[in-house]
């Protein structure tokens, strides 16, 4: 008995990691985004019914399965309706399986309803790491209550439901531990991941983030135009009223700026004074007039330390549609930048009229 223990906890242990980690490691993808739970609880569920047909002998024919661990965990990861689905294919497995003993008709409808009652009191109260000790305990408990009224209270039954008991907390409590420190770890990873792709100052993505956001874009052929915001001798502020002063004003240009995009739009630092805009699915001549909007915002900010010193900005856009590469477009928006500083009436340049201009 004691090498059959040993496998089926082994099993559950290897099978309840992997599904975890892979979750973990893929979960970013739009299948696993928009399947998660669908997905969580079909994995577990058919990792439950391995575990059935891998038993352990148990006092007086019983089997041992330890399935109530997977329900729990597939609770724990993907929420109360993927714990309903791995309840459920273990249901329906018993049945398929066709246990025709009363004890195995008897644990096939325990599970069936503990299924239920977990679903409705997990949407009030999710599984999380710090409740679900609760959980097991609960539901292991009445399972073991169970087992000793239908087998009177044997001594035999009572020692190897206490050897049971022990066994599977132990490996509860380990695998909970574990699991805890790899979602930790993932956060800790992710945090690091978003705080290499964002600017720390204005809390926008930075250069990286919106060159990928870019290069997706232009990969699924998704029209956009694109401005490139210069703003013109900033750096003056530096030098004169110091760092601290020309970052808080540059927050604020920033938050300026944010203020006047339509809903949906993207925007990023890529420089010191420098920002890209993205507006999806938007004209040349609505990108033009955004661009117009926030040229005026900027210049009617007021810099504390000097009222009278006014930034203003320059706007070079260009339209996705002519490209297919990022490095082409970057260089299509810069050009335009460099255009637009050229003319002090609009500072606003389009690559449309870079393009008219060459024909």
């Amino acid at each position: 008995m004691f090498l059959e223990f040993v496998s089926n906890f082994s099993i559950l242990f290897c099978f309840t990691l992997l599904i975890y980690w892979a979750f973990i490691q893929y979960e970013h993808k739009p299948f696993i985004k928009k399947y998660k739970i669908l997905l969580v609880g079909i994995t577990f569920g058919v990792a439950s019914l391995i575990l059935t047909i891998i038993t352990t002998p148990f006092a007086n024919g019983v089997l041992i399965h330890n399935r109530n661990i997977f329900i729990l965990f597939s609770g724990l990861l993907g929420g109360p309706w993927a714990l309903f689905i791995t309840g459920i294919i273990i249901v329906s497995g018993r049945y398929l399986l066709m246990y025709t003993s009363t004890l195995a008709f008897i644990m096939m409808l325990n599970i069936f309803f503990m299924t239920i009652g977990m679903t409705i009191v997990s949407r009030k109260y999710p599984i999380m790491y710090h409740n679900i000790p609760i959980y097991f305990l609960v539901i292991t408990l009445e399972h073991i209550s169970l087992l000793l009224i239908y087998y009177r209270f044997s001594l035999q039954g009572i020692y190897y439901l206490v050897i049971y008991f022990i066994c599977t907390s132990v490996i509860f409590y380990l695998l909970r531990k574990i699991l805890l420190q790899l979602d930790h770890r993932d956060k800790q990873i992710k945090q690091i991941y978003r705080l290499k792709q964002m600017d720390l100052l204005t809390q926008l993505p930075n250069h990286i983030a919106t060159e990928h956001k870019l290069t997706w874009l232009l990969q699924t052929k998704i029209s956009f135009e694109l401005l490139h915001i210069d703003l013109r001798k900033f750096s003056a502020i530096n030098h004169l009223y110091g760092y601290e002063a020309g970052d808080e004003f540059f927050s604020e240009i920033a938050k300026t700026i944010q203020l006047q995009l339509p809903k949906g739009a993207y925007i990023g630092r890529i420089d010191s004074d420098e920002f890209y805009i993205v507006l999806v699915d938007t004209a040349p001549a609505e990108a033009i007039l955004i661009a117009n909007k926030i040229n005026e915002a900027i210049k009617n900010l007021v810099f504390e330390q000097d009222p009278t010193l006014q930034i203003t900005s320059a706007i070079g856009i260009c339209s996705s549609d002519h490209y297919v590469a990022l490095s082409p477009l970057l260089n299509a928006a810069y050009q335009a930048l460099a255009n637009a500083k050229r003319q002090p009436s609009t500072n606003i340049c389009h690559d449309n009229q870079l393009n008219n201009r060459h024909e």
